[in-house]
């Protein structure tokens, strides 16, 4: 009974470790590997967006590593093909060993720095990120300048209006009130 129960759970592992090598683990590291830093593909979805496209990936890497295995002809020993489990998992293992250590090289883990401070890489920054802190500030004043003289300028054009509205006429004093309430927009 216990070697049932053993051989059971042995069976499920091997399952659920075939399943995440052929349809998680190669595209998701290549995902990481590919696109870094943390909200690159989407600032709200980004994890969903690698989960997806690295199922993707998964199967897509997967197909050609067997098509490659495939290419390499008929085994002379076995008279079979190359394209058996042994070589299919060895392949995508090692494929994902690949990728995980080019998104390592690529700073896509910093968790890395927890196990060793030598381990610690930092993603280039994005193109957003091109500028220094000292050049961001300066193009915040300067739009906050902007910003500040445009409102200036509505505010004296609406206090201009409501003067106008109360020297004129009703029909002047009409088109005065459509000249603030577009000002006020």
């Amino acid at each position: 009974m216990p070697d049932d129960v053993l051989g059971a759970i042995a069976a499920t592992a091997r399952v659920i470790g075939a399943l995440i090598l052929l349809f998680f683990l190669p595209g998701y590291l290549l995902i990481n590997a590919l696109y870094p830093r943390k909200g690159e593909l989407d600032r709200e979805y980004d994890g969903l967006y690698r989960l997806t496209l690295g199922l993707v990936l998964s199967i897509a890497v997967t197909v050609f590593w067997s098509f490659f295995l495939n290419s390499l002809g008929v085994n002379e020993a076995t008279n079979l093909g190359y394209v058996v489990t042994p070589n299919i998992a060895g392949g995508l293992i090692g494929l994902s060993l690949a990728f995980f250590a080019f998104g390592w090289w690529r700073g896509a883990y910093p968790w890395m720095a927890k196990v060793h401070p030598s381990l610690a890489r930092v993603p280039k920054p994005g193109p957003g990120e091109l500028l220094t802190e000292e050049e961001r500030d300066h193009r915040v004043r300067l739009q906050l300048q902007e910003l500040a003289e445009k409102r200036e300028s509505l505010r004296r054009a609406i206090k201009d209006a409501e003067r106008r509205m109360r020297m004129q006429s009703a029909g002047a004093r009409s088109h005065y009130e459509e000249v603030r309430d577009r000002s006020r927009v």
